[in-house]
């Protein structure tokens, strides 16, 4: 039976019975051995009170989950690197931690959860579609492909040469304006190809931003995907020696590397773009996140 502390970040409690429900089919039964939170709260499960146990008091009990309630902030973020920023700080065993939210997610163990953390995966992606399911499964950035984009061109120049083009260093070319937030960002090269730091109005936090992330790629485990809606892209994409690669598209391919999407899924969605984007907020999650991101695996979760 799996021992779980509750852990209440917020007081969105959606998804806390389902979640309880999930580890307890998975894990032949669940028992709450506690609730933590900032400030002392009651909290009872089928009737019964579950003993509180003060937040700087956790780290040493007898546990093998922490379910943090309350973890998604909205559609686009879970709370888990703030959730484990303080969990470092109090040595509460950050291993430990998940995200109610995630464990709602189709295709979710607990296994294969755990196996997707320690695997310290980094992503390249083409626009935010890296950055947004890593939030949705609570990882962190590993990658300098975050709150940005690309262009079809310089990403395939990039994905062919990768050390060489990030040996080099980013060059200020113009800057362009977001329309959905309001603010200027800047448009740099990296030799040759263009990046569009359109999540950063702030041009030196932008460098700053990508040199840090630069130096956290794990070369030895990629996740590389692409969307288009062009199949010479795709066959250019398919060729390149990436062990996990995906590439989405609009249309049916035998290539191993395209993953079909239906647009017809999302109707009010009006571009492909977003489509792909909202699959990494999991509106929905087409295919099993953690099947994709730790073998390259298709899953299909809906039809299509």
């Amino acid at each position: 039976m799996l021992k779980v502390l509750v852990w209440i970040v917020s007081n969105d409690d959606r998804y806390l019975e389902k979640a309880i429900n999930i580890l307890a089919s998975q894990q032949n039964g669940v028992e709450l051995v506690g609730v933590t939170a900032d400030l002392a709260v009651q909290f009872t499960c089928d009737g019964k009170t579950v003993p509180f146990i003060p937040l700087d008091k956790v780290s040493g009990g007898e546990y093998d989950v922490i379910l943090a309630v309350g973890a998604r902030k909205d559609i686009f973020h879970v709370r888990m690197r703030e959730i484990i920023q303080v969990a470092t700080q109090l040595n509460i065993p950050k291993e430990k931690i998940l995200g109610d939210c995630i464990a709602c997610i189709p295709g979710f163990t607990l296994e294969k959860y755990r196996q997707l953390q320690r695997s310290q995966l980094s992503i390249f992606a083409i626009h935010c579609f890296g950055g947004l399911i890593s939030h949705s499964l609570g990882l962190p950035f590993l990658s300098p492909f975050v709150n940005m984009f690309l262009n079809e061109e310089g990403y395939m120049h990039f994905l062919r040469e990768p050390h060489f083009c990030l040996e080099k260093n980013l060059v200020f070319k113009d800057k362009a304006f977001n329309d959905s937030n309001g603010f200027y960002y800047p448009v740099f090269t990296l030799d040759g190809v263009e990046l569009h730091m359109n999540h950063y109005p702030d041009f030196d936090e932008a460098v700053a931003k990508w040199n840090e992330r630069k130096a956290r790629i794990n070369w030895f485990n990629l996740f590389v995907m692409a969307y288009t809606e062009n199949e010479n892209f795709l066959e250019q994409f398919d060729a390149l020696p990436y062990g996990k690669k995906a590439c989405f598209v609009p249309f049916k391919s035998n290539l191993p590397s395209a993953w079909y999407i239906n647009p017809a899924v999302r109707k009010d969605l009006q571009t492909f773009t977003r489509i792909v984007n909202y699959f990494g907020m999991g509106s929905p999650f087409y295919y099993d996140p953690f099947d994709m991101l730790l073998y390259g695996k298709k899953t299909p979760l809906i039809d299509m």
